[in-house]
This record gives structure tokens, sequence and C-alpha cells, in this order.
């Protein structure tokens, strides 16, 4: 995948690449206008006293200069749109395999963005001048030809450095390479800590536990700063290291020269020409060195990048699109267990629901229910069995398309930032008001939502802290009948509910059941069962009992009251309702 990706990005931005290219070939055959000033200006002119010859020399260069100026922002530009266009490419495909992993394989290092970080780190190791130093890294060869045809003392004095500097950075690398992976890993760990403090902040603050969560968040503060130290240490030592280095040998390659000149061997200005040319033949190995940090990283973020990708690529697109499901919801033999756990918590579970019918499953805590809920749904991965809608499995659709087809509330609502409406409208931007209305309604909404001072425009705050835990909830119903779904999934959707909330809750399921959607819904409250048609039992992740509402809740009162002859237990009337 890794070769795929490179070949692509070659193909697509060729272009740009070949930009890059020219401008810097052209760039390094303009260096050597600066060397053959100085050589003409001190063996021609100098001893020729001819001013207005090294005007018009001053001149040439001023324009060469102007070129290679012209030439270096088209390079830096050019790997901008390189790096622009590669982080546009790969970051849809990033995004959905850092949500994908946090669904599938459950618990992800820290905040689980690292490589959306790593996206960023390749994004802005390519905008820097760390690229084109290692694509002028092959014109040290042609300087150095150059030099040894200048003298080739000159040209193997230049020679040794520049093998000095290769070993400067060849350790630089190994010793930044570990390091780095040191300081990913603190780093990760340091973040999955921060949030973890963040998300229990008031369960602390209320039980005196403040001072202890910071103690252990400051353990990995240290270690963290230990291991940043050490890195910037290595990469500030290095990077000195090499560009005293590449000083002390233009310093080196100006005295080889005078002792040269001393010898007759040489001219003054071949001198100068060689010191001069000797620092820019080393400036991509300088430079190379100063950007081996980024290049560390950005190499590293890419291996990760890579694999995340290969192991959560996005759905490909179908050439047959199925219709929006209307049809019956069938549950085959699933097996379900936690993101990245081979335990089940849903075993063989089975049970079919025709259109129009409701589906209440009750049980114990830790039974399977919200377990089972998130398979069916395909939030949670299944360890063998399926799903059917309308005979087929859901990944024979395309994923957006399915999930306006669904309908879900889950135990704990949270809202997006943005407006009430925007919310119920799954931030869809071709909603209509009367979509958006109609959704609202459906979940007895639209009066409280009126009510606001802003209405359905109010602004809601980054999970919805401003609401009330009921008003949530009440505004993720409506969500999850926005474009009437065909299968509406409720997991204890009124444990924040009023009477006047339940009420309208009994009523969005009724209404769901009359235009022929399906309703599966989960609760400990035997008053809500009202609405539904069918009842299942779960108990240690099996289905123990599936049938029909009253017949089931009947068997249930029977065994509640074996053993009481003369006590017949009755079940509340509106057990008793019709489907």
């Amino acid at each position: 995948m890794e070769r795929l990706l490179l070949r692509g990005f070659m193909h697509h931005y060729r272009d740009r690449l070949w930009c890059v290219i020219i401008a810097s070939i052209l760039l390094n055959i303009l260096v050597f206008a600066g060397s053959a000033y100085s050589m003409l200006v001190y063996d021609s002119i100098i001893p020729s006293g001819s001013i207005p010859t090294l005007i018009a020399l001053f001149g040439i260069l001023v324009v060469v200069y102007l070129f290679q100026f012209t030439f270096e922002t088209l390079r830096s530009e050019a790997m901008l749109g390189v790096a622009n266009g590669v982080h546009r490419d790969l970051s849809g495909r990033v995004q959905h395999a850092v949500v994908s992993r946090a669904l599938k394989a459950g618990g992800v290092p820290g905040d689980g963005l690292q490589p959306i970080r790593d996206l960023d780190q390749i994004h802005a190791f390519l905008s820097s001048p760390g690229p084109v130093a290692l694509i002028d890294l092959p014109w040290v060869i042609v300087f150095l030809i150059v030099l040894s045809l200048l003298h080739w003392s000159l040209g193997l004095t230049a020679l040794l450095g520049a093998i000095v500097l290769a070993c400067i950075a060849w350790r630089s690398n190994a010793k930044t390479q570990a390091r780095s992976r040191d300081l990913a890993r603190t780093t990760t760990a340091r973040q999955g800590r921060l949030l973890a403090e963040l998300r229990h902040a008031e369960t602390a603050a209320a039980m005196g536990m403040r001072d202890r969560m910071k103690n252990r968040t400051a353990a990995l503060d240290e270690e963290f700063l230990a291991e940043q130290g050490g890195l910037s240490r290595i990469v500030a030592r290095f990077g000195g290291a090499g560009r005293m280095f590449r000083i002390l040998l233009q310093s080196l390659i100006l005295s080889v020269g005078a002792a040269l000149v001393v010898q007759g061997k040489a001219t003054a200005g071949i001198t100068l020409a060689a010191s001069i040319l000797s620092g820019r033949a080393l400036a991509p190995v300088d430079m190379a060195i100063a950007n081996w940090r980024g290049l560390v990283a950005a190499r590293s973020g890419w291996s990760r990048i890579v694999d995340v990708m290969q192991k959560l690529p996005p759905p490909a697109p179908r050439d047959i699109a199925l219709p929006p499901p209307k049809g019956a919801v069938e549950v085959r033999d699933l097996w379900v267990a936690a993101p990245g756990t081979n335990k089940p918590i849903v075993s063989g579970v089975s049970f079919r629901l025709e259109p129009g019918q409701g589906l209440a499953i009750v049980g114990p805590s830790a039974a399977g229910k919200t377990t089972f809920a998130k398979a069916l749904l395909g939030i949670w991965p299944w360890l063998r069995g399926d799903v059917r809608l309308d005979g087929a499995t859901p990944d024979q659709w395309d994923p957006g398309v399915l999930g306006a087809s669904f309908g879900y509330v889950p135990q704990n609502v949270e809202l997006l930032e943005g407006t009430i409406g925007e919310n119920i409208a799954r931030f869809d931007p071709d909603a209509t008001s009367e979509e958006v209305i109609a959704a609202a309604r459906a979940a007895g909404l639209d009066d409280l939502i009126k009510s606001m001072s802003d209405g359905y425009d109010t602004p809601v705050s980054q999970g919805g802290a401003s609401l009330s835990a009921g008003q949530r909830q009440r505004i993720g119903l409506a969500t999850a009948l926005y474009g009437n779904p065909h299968l509406l999934v409720l997991d204890e959707a009124n444990s924040n509910l009023d009477a006047a909330g339940d009420a309208a809750l009994a009523n969005a399921i009724g209404g769901v059941r009359q235009r022929g959607g399906i309703v599966v819904m989960i609760t400990h409250r035997l008053a809500m069962l009202g609405p539904v048609s069918h009842v299942a039992v779960m108990n240690e992740g099996r289905l123990v009992e599936f049938g029909d509402r009253d017949e089931v809740l009947k068997r249930h009162v029977v065994k509640s009251n074996a053993g009481k002859p003369d006590k017949a237990d009755k079940p509340e009337p509106v057990l008793r309702a019709q489907s």
C-alpha cells in the first residue's frame, strides 16, 4: 500500500515535482555565479583597474540573484502545493481510519488522534526546507568535482569535510529516531491521562480527588519533559556541530587555498571562490541535519498512517446502489464482543421484526442489551452471525445511505457545537426547515424549542452542557427521528424524561410504527412497554425469551406468582394494551 500511495502521489503531482526539480537545477547552476564573480574581481578586475567592467559584472550578478529569488519562490510554492495536496488526499482517509479504530478497536492510546497529528507533521515537513535540502544533496558531488578541477587538494579537503558532515547526520539520525519513538509513546500516554482527568473533573472535584489525579498526570509530565529535553539537546548538539564544522571547513578551504597561492599554484580569486563554493556545496548537508528531526517525525508518522489506513480502509463504492431499507429486520445467530476483545457479551441472538412492529428489550444490568443495540446498528463489530435488512447485510449499502435510515438515541446524549436545528438535522447542509420542524414535532419538542429565545437557532455548546439532561435526550430523539428512519433504536431513551417526555416518546414510537418503521427499545421501566408489539428478555448475553408483548408478560406474571395461590398479582393495565 505504501508504494501504491507514493506512486499515486508522484503521478498526481508530477507537474509540481518537475517544477521543483527544474527550479533546483537552475538554482544550483546559478550558485556558481557568486564564485565566478569573486574570481573575476580578484584575478582580472583588480589587476586591470577597470571600474566600468566591475559595474557591469555587478549588474549581471544582481540579475542572477533576482533569478535565484524567482526560482526559489517557485520551488517553495510548488512544494507547498504538494504538501497541501497530500494533506487533502489523505485527510478523509485518515479521519475515517481514526473514527473506525475508535469504534472497532475499543480503547485507543491517548486521545486516538495521533494519525491526525502525524498527517500534520508530514505536511509541516513537506512545506519546510527539509525536502529541498534532500533534493539538493546530489549537487554536493557536482560542487566537489568543480573544486577538484580548481585544484585536487581543494576537492580532497571538501570531500573529507563532506564525509565528516555525513557521519554527523548519520549519528543524528540514529539518536533522534530512538528518542522520537520514546517521546511519541510518552506523549500519547500523557494525553490519555489528561483526557481522563478532564472527563472526570466534576467527580474528582466533588470527592476531593483533584490533587491525586493531578499528581498522576505530573509523573508523566516529568517523563515528557525528560524525553522532550533529551531530544532537543540531541538536535541542538548535532545541529550546532554541523554548522560549526561547516564554518570551520570554509576556513580550512581558505587556508589550503592560501597555501596554494603562496606556492604559486593558485590565484587569490581561486582561493576565495573555492571558499564560497565549499560553503554552498555543504549547505544541503547542514540543512538536512538541521531538519533531521522533522524528517524522522514525518517518516515515523507516515509509517503509522499507512498502517492504520491499511487496517481500516474506507468502504469501496458500490456499482449498484440499493434503495433505503423498508422491509423486515432479521438477526441471525449474532455474537458480539467489545471492540478489541474476543470475549462474547452477546451470544447467539436471533429474531425477526416486520415493518410496523416494535420490540422492547428488558433484562437485568450487564445483560448485553446496550451491546446488542450497538451491534444492531453496526457501531460495534460482530464475532459471527449477521443482521439482515430487506434480506441484505448492512455492508451492501453505502454507510451514509444506510445511516440515514437509522435513528439512534444512546443512553447519554451529547450534542455537537452548533444550533438546535443543526443538531436535529444531523448537520445535513441540504436539510429543509420543514424536515427539521417535522422531526421536532414527532419528538413532541416543537413547542419547547419555540419557547427558547432563538428557537431553532438557539446555539448549543459542545456536548450541550447548557441544556438539561432531559432536554438533550428530547433533542436526541428528534435527531433520531429526522428523515423518517426505518429502524429506530432507543437505549434507555427515557432515563431523564419527565411524564410529558415519556408521553412524547410513546407517541414517537407509535408514529414510527404507524408509518411502517421498526422500533427497538431498551428499557427498565415496564410502563414504557405499551407502545411496542413484542418483548425480548435478555440475561447474561442471551435472548432467553422473545414473543408477543402480552404473552411474554403473562408468562412472567405467572412465574412471579408461582407458589402464591392466595394472591394473583396482575400486570399494570398499560402492559395489556393491544398492539
